[in-house]
């Protein structure tokens, strides 16, 4: 009897042990908050509550606005410093807050509303921001005040994606600040510097650029984890929060991921305007009249003689029997009404350029005004060893012995884009 009694004790023991581990894992699963009021206004509806001035300023705000949206900012990296910003899909805001990090608390795909009684919408550089007016300039929401006006909604989603896709800086519209946008097939302008190399605005400032010619400033915060990185080489898609400084638009990296994967440029041929390219390969020749000339450190060039002027500048050979693509890009400017001429051969091998065929490229503009032009070589002037571009100028009614008429280069590249 005393058996049975011990056995039905540990059983009993046993099913207790059992029921109090079963509370306990429900304990460790804390419910998921969910607010339970609706937003009032849309952020795009919001944003019309204030206009930005000459100088910052600030408007008040209904006391029973609400707001709501995800969260699209990160400072995980450093690079979003005391803010977040939310989409609702009609538009952006930037919320100050006055803590960091945030990201934790906030991250992103995490949806939220925000109660607007006691809090101001103003500007900064007229960059709209959502927070308090103190000390005559935009604040953030100190951290121990959060819980009046923030409220997260629900477990963070997934990672937002921007819906705005841009291909040139004059696309770019009042309606996309601070919002995620993707910016296709751009690059550094000067690849290779540090994101930021120091505190002053223009060692935190990159230029974009876009394949038309058209840029944007990228900013990077001196504190960001990646700021002694050098910027990357070749083109990409970036995802980017949109932004502005005064008159100047910006965009701000949450990471290095924003950054795609970047196929990368081959320089196949270059000039070097620091040096005389006439003594590093390339070739001046003149049918008639004046040849190309150097001018230190700045360009070559050539300008028309008192009669007639045809004049050629070729660049040395490029081997591009490992690459299926070819693009040439240089920087010039035109001078007068002289024929300006851009060809490429494939079998000039030196001496007399009447010797060689030469095809000429379309889509160039020659303008009084320094402009880049960049043309894509056709795929048939590929799988070559000794692809020429050459660069013909023709004044054949002459400046009259006033040298008023001349063609200037002053940069040149040959990049075939390369996936690895």
């Amino acid at each position: 009897m005393n058996r049975i009694n011990k056995s039905n004790v540990v059983i009993l023991m046993a099913a207790v042990l059992f029921l109090f581990a079963s509370c306990r894992r429900e304990l460790d699963v804390a419910p998921v908050a969910v607010y339970d009021g609706q937003a009032t206004h849309t952020i795009a509806q919001l944003l019309t509550y204030h206009v930005p001035g000459s100088i910052d300023s600030y408007d008040t705000l209904p006391h029973d606005m609400v707001i709501q949206g995800t969260v699209i900012s990160s400072d995980q990296e450093g690079n979003c410093y005391k803010y977040i910003t939310i989409d609702d899909g009609t538009a952006g805001i930037q919320v100050k807050i006055n803590s960091n990090p945030l990201y934790n608390n906030f991250p992103l795909g995490q949806h939220v509303y925000i109660k607007c009684d006691g809090l101001v919408l103003g500007d900064y550089r007229k960059l709209l921001q959502l927070g308090w007016w103190e000390n005559d300039g935009m604040q953030g929401i100190s951290s121990n005040k959060l819980y009046k006006y923030i409220f997260k909604d629900g477990l963070p989603g997934p990672n937002p994606e921007p819906s705005i896709e841009l291909t040139s800086a004059n696309q770019l519209q009042d309606n996309m600040y601070s919002r995620l946008v993707r910016l296709k097939n751009v690059r550094f302008e000067d690849p290779g510097q540090l994101f930021a190399s120091g505190t002053s605005s223009d060692q935190q400032s990159r230029i974009i650029k876009f394949e038309d010619g058209t840029s944007i400033i990228l900013y990077t915060s001196y504190y960001a984890n990646f700021a002694s990185q050098a910027t990357p080489r070749g083109k990409f898609d970036m995802v980017a929060l949109l932004g502005r400084n005064n008159a100047k638009n910006q965009v701000v990296i949450r990471s290095l991921k924003d950054i795609g994967i970047a196929v990368s440029e081959d320089i196949l041929c270059s000039m070097d305007i620091h040096s005389n390219p006439l003594e590093n390969g390339w070739i001046t020749q003149a049918i008639e009249g004046n040849p190309w000339t150097y001018i230190p450190g700045n360009a070559v060039r050539v300008v028309s003689g008192a009669g007639n002027t045809d004049s050629w500048l070729v660049t040395p050979a490029i081997n591009t029997s490992a690459y299926n693509n070819l693009t040439i890009s240089f920087t010039h400017g035109l001078i007068g009404t002289a024929n300006c001429q851009v060809c490429y051969s494939t079998d000039y091998t030196g001496g007399d350029v009447a010797n060689a065929n030469w095809i000429p490229l379309d889509g160039i503009s020659y303008n009084t005004v320094q402009l880049v032009s960049t043309v894509t070589i056709p795929a048939n002037a590929l799988n070559s060893s000794n692809l020429r571009i050459g660069f013909r100028y023709r004044d054949m009614a002459g400046s009259q012995g006033k040298a008023n008429s001349q063609w200037i280069i002053s940069s040149f590249e040959a990049v075939s884009i390369v996936e690895r």
